[in-house]
């Protein structure tokens, strides 16, 4: 990795790790960005030459080591934190991207894309109550939801947050003590594999299971109701949950947000191009 690059306008300045295959990246940019908003996203770069590392395979598609590797990733990071921005990835051991960024340390440089774009953000929700469902990485905009909830005291926020056990459950830590400090944030963590943590006491299954039965269980532990017209609902993970519960929604009226058609339903595509 050629630190003097020209290729490379930012900076790692840390690398949490959560377990072997989550980690959120610090990155600092060489000069001021702009605000942004929050839940939007950005393109990251390395050099093609850059080792990959953690629990490798081939790669699913050969790289050109003379080209840089870009892949675009939802900032976790609110919008008005433009020194230090964040990323939450996942390892994709036949991926180009990830592994290389498994290589990185502190210190180390990397390319940070001059456009900050998406309208996965709070300016296109139609009400005033946000029901944000995520697993995995996907979770990463609605980390930067949750950071600026207290300068919204007038909106509501719940976040289902599902993953397969409790070391998958990135920002727990935070999230938790958010939803405990701010009166319009709820924090409704799950795991869908309980056997594999004894000592786990909150809600097991998929995250699918807020949404049978009319969404009792929603009702129940959140005190949201499922209607277009007074929930907004945003989903962003994998792609089975975000076709199973947009298939739940559908009927009740809910209609996917567009730049033609303002609907309560906004969906991240997450998991295209994350290796």
């Amino acid at each position: 990795m050629n630190p003097n690059s020209q290729n490379y306008n930012a900076t790692v300045v840390a690398v949490t790790e959560f377990s072997a295959g989550l980690r959120t990246i610090h990155i600092r940019p060489d000069a001021p960005v702009e605000r942004f908003e929050s839940g939007q996203y950005v393109t990251l770069g390395l050099e093609g030459a850059t080792p990959r590392a953690g629990a490798c395979i081939e790669e699913g598609r050969q790289t050109d080591l003379s080209k840089m590797v870009l892949r675009a990733y939802s900032i976790a990071s609110p919008g008005d934190r433009t020194d230090e921005l964040e990323f939450f990835v996942a390892h994709v051991p036949g991926g180009s991207m990830t592994p290389r960024v498994w290589a990185l340390e502190a210190g180390d440089r990397i390319q940070l894309g001059k456009r900050f774009v998406g309208n996965f953000t709070i300016a296109r929700a139609c009400t005033k109550k946000i029901l944000m469902v995520g697993t995995g990485t996907g979770i990463a905009p609605f980390i930067a939801f949750a950071r600026d909830a207290a300068r919204h005291p007038d909106m509501r926020y719940c976040l289902l947050h599902g993953a397969t056990h409790r070391r998958e459950l990135g920002y727990y830590g935070e999230l938790h003590a958010l939803g405990n400090s701010l009166p319009n944030f709820t924090y409704v963590p799950a795991i869908s594999r309980p056997h594999m943590d004894p000592t786990w006491a909150g809600q097991t299954g998929r995250l699918t299971v807020y949404f049978e039965d009319g969404a009792k269980l929603l009702k129940e532990q959140t005190g949201f109701e499922l209607d277009p017209q007074t929930l907004d609902v945003y989903l962003c993970g994998s792609p089975g949950m975000v076709r199973d519960i947009s298939a739940v929604l559908a009927p009740l009226g809910y209609e996917k947000w567009s730049s033609t058609v303002h609907g309560s339903l906004h969906i991240e595509e997450y998991w295209k191009d994350k290796e």
